[in-house]
């Protein structure tokens, strides 16, 4: 799955109201397991608190380029 693809799916399950915060292009190819192991703790949960979205958007957003 590529990255654009599992950023979208983070965002959908985290209600990210900013859609498209979280551009593949701002994350480099170094970054890929970490937003796959996101990925994959984000959509196999059936919710996530308010607590847990917030560090899961923190997390991704120290992934990004600087």
């Amino acid at each position: 799955m590529d990255k654009g693809t599992m950023l979208n799916d983070i965002e959908d399950k985290l209600n990210v109201v900013n859609k498209g915060m979280f551009k593949p292009e701002d994350f480099n190819d170094e970054s890929l397991g970490e937003i796959e192991d996101i990925h994959s703790m984000v959509t196999g949960r059936t919710s996530i608190s308010a607590i847990e979205q917030s560090a899961i958007i923190e997390e991704l957003s120290k992934l990004r380029n600087s």
